[in-house]
């Protein structure tokens, strides 16, 4: 949970932009656009476990 809280704390408006630009492209534009909307969580779930450790940090390069 901690992963979801560090991807949240620092991508915040990114999120909401994602979320806002389909709510504007669906609305303004053509409805399917919607469809996308549900492919955002599973894509926010991807990214918090690959970027932030356990407790919340965001994880070093291992290169």
């Amino acid at each position: 949970m901690e992963q979801f809280k560090g991807l949240w704390r620092d991508t915040k408006y990114i999120w909401i932009g994602f979320v806002s630009l389909l709510f504007a492209i669906g609305m303004l534009g053509a409805w399917y656009y919607l469809l996308l909307l549900p492919c955002l969580p599973v894509a926010f779930v991807y990214f918090a476990f690959i970027r932030y450790d356990e407790e919340g940090n965001e994880k070093g390069d291992f290169t």
